[in-house]
């Protein structure tokens, strides 16, 4: 069915469709007389939002772009859910604890299952940070080297070019005054806004080593508490590689680390590491990515197997010297050895992985997978979630021990689905936050291009195929502009139902296409996301090197856990 009419002018020129004539003027130009026939360049300097859909100001947006997904807010109105493996914050369940100090262990054997419990949206997997830990005693016991905390401001001005974006979903056991850790996904995560449930006021806080606090300071907080929160980190932290704009080596980087982040640990642990770093034939004065590559590499290969008969008891010593040892013993040893060589590391844990954060100069914290070595891996609260996909691969050796295991996503893992699985392995060419390339007007611009999990109103594509068991969305374009400008925006109104009843968020690309030809030669506007009431209303640009002609609108969705893929008539 045809729905409306486009027309993409240039600075004058109008279409009436409907009987409604609307006059859209390009981004940033005066209102001034139009010149007959002058093409107006689309906008530049803008940058896609991250945020679709509406959100007042403060509060956590509606919905998000996570590469070509787009992410529901999840509902503060959820009850806390156990069947899940939903865990309390601030108590003592299993995915809620903080380790504020860590003796190493010497069961090097391989784990037997891992129990993951996922908080975030995109989900991190495995490499949500709950405990991070920067000091080393004598007796390689690890802990917080600098505990004093500090309050964190809540909002700021997000980057699409240098940031990720993340929901956050946890319940929380409040008391006044109480500092309650939470998991994050960076060291430099920023609480951009946040809703709580019952309301209440909270403040954020992190230690020297980036754990995360919240707490509150009313008299009357007391219980369980749904908390959401949308948050942003350094997308290079997940992208890990080594500064380029200079000639560095270990000494350099350990002369150039600020004085807060340099090691906390003795002369003695210091020259301990030295000593495996000899062996590995490792010095301060190497360029700096012969020593980091080899440094990666030989921790890598370590094998989950017993310790050698003949051990010595020192067990870092036992752990170098043999190569033994799963993820936890793998980041133990490597955080001593690496901050021997001056280059400051900390050791990262959850309840099921552990790795390592590195400081350099440039780059700042790079996050720095080993790997492990586990039998399987159990993932709850998982279910329909996107995983996060890192705009680069990991730069750093992959001997085999390393490719083959859970932290890669492979062998016996359970609570992920397959496409799960597989959309985390694809290449993520799109910056989170973005649909792709292209300007739009602000927070709620539908600006973007298609992507891999897009239908197209296309007649020439194969139909796709129609699963029995679920149900197929009606997509309808309720109101629209009847003209606009190129280079400008238009205005679309639609909603989604399924037999009758609304669908909430639902993601929802729309299209133009030149009128008459049945949706052939379709061009991507973007991608709106319903509301509550299953209806979105959102404004998309359009390109600037669009024809001068008239097109119809249509709307497509693509197939989820729950429905078919569908397209507008």
């Amino acid at each position: 069915m045809r729905i409306a009419s486009i027309t993409a002018l240039g600075a004058a020129g109008l279409l009436a469709a409907g009987g409604l004539l609307v006059t859209l003027r390009a981004q940033g130009t005066p209102r001034k007389p139009p010149i007959p026939h002058e093409d107006l360049p689309a906008p530049s300097g803008a940058e896609t939002s991250p945020v679709v859909g509406g959100s007042d100001k403060g509060s956590v947006p509606t919905a998000l772009r996570s590469g070509d997904a787009i992410i529901p807010k999840p509902s503060v109105d959820a009850p806390l859910d156990k069947s899940k493996g939903e865990p309390v914050l601030g108590t003592k369940d299993f995915g809620a604890d903080r380790q504020t100090s860590l003796k190493p262990d010497d069961n090097t054997g391989p784990d037997s299952t891992l129990h993951y419990v996922s908080v975030f949206n995109p989900d991190v997997l495995p490499f949500k940070r709950m405990s991070s830990l920067d000091a080393v005693a004598d007796d390689y016991t690890l802990k917080i080297g600098r505990p004093a905390l500090t309050e964190l401001p809540v909002g700021g001005v997000t980057d699409p070019k240098t940031r990720d974006w993340f929901y956050g979903n946890m319940v929380i056991e409040l008391s006044p005054n109480t500092d309650v850790p939470i998991p994050s996904v960076a060291p430099d995560m920023r609480i951009l806004s946040y809703d709580v449930k019952p309301k209440i006021r909270l403040t954020f806080e992190k230690d020297g080593a980036d754990n995360f606090y919240v707490r509150t300071d009313e008299s009357s907080a007391s219980g369980q508490y749904r908390l959401i929160i949308y948050v942003d980190a350094d997308a290079g932290y997940f992208a890990p590689s080594l500064p380029t704009k200079a000639k560095y080596t270990p000494r350099i980087v350990a002369t150039m680390t600020p004085p807060e982040l340099r090691p906390i640990m003795s002369d003695a642990i210091k020259s301990a590491g030295r000593t495996t770093l000899d062996k590995l034939g490792i010095t301060p004065d190497q360029p700096l990515g012969d020593a980091f590559n080899k440094l990666v590499g030989y921790f890598r290969a370590f094998e989950a197997k017993p310790l050698p008969a003949n051990a010595t008891g020192d067990l870092y010593r036992d752990l170098c010297d043999s190569q033994a040892g799963v993820c936890r013993h793998r980041a133990f040893s490597f955080m001593i050895t690496a901050n021997a060589l001056g280059i400051p590391t900390r050791y990262i844990q959850n309840e099921a992985h552990a790795f390592i954060e590195v400081w350099l100069p440039e780059r700042r914290w790079q996050r720095v997978d080993l790997g492990g070595a586990a039998l399987r891996m159990d993932v709850s609260n998982a279910e329909d979630k996107k995983l996060h996909n890192p705009r680069a691969e990991d730069p750093f050796a992959k001997p085999p021990e390393y490719s083959q295991q859970y932290t890669q996503l492979e062998g016996d893992i359970r609570g992920l689905s397959q496409k799960q699985i597989a959309d985390r392995k694809k290449p993520n060419a799109t910056p989170s936050g973005s649909l792709g390339a292209g300007p739009g007007p602000g927070s709620g611009s539908g600006a973007g291009t298609g992507g891999p999990d897009r239908i197209t109103p296309d007649p020439s594509l194969p139909t796709v195929t129609q699963d029995p068991a679920k149900h197929t969305p009606r997509l309808e374009v309720t109101t629209a502009d009847s003209a606009a400008f190129r280079g400008d925006v238009v205005h679309v109104e639609g909603r989604v139902v399924a037999n009758g009843t609304p669908i909430p968020d639902h993601p929802v690309d729309v299209f133009l296409a030149p009128a008459g030809r049945r949706g052939a030669n379709p061009i991507p506007l973007g991608r709106a996301v319903s509301d509550a009431t299953g209806r979105f209303a959102q404004e998309f640009t359009v390109p600037g090197s669009l024809n001068l002609a008239t097109y119809e609108i249509y709307l497509a969705s693509p197939e989820d856990a729950y429905y078919n893929a569908a397209l507008s008539d």
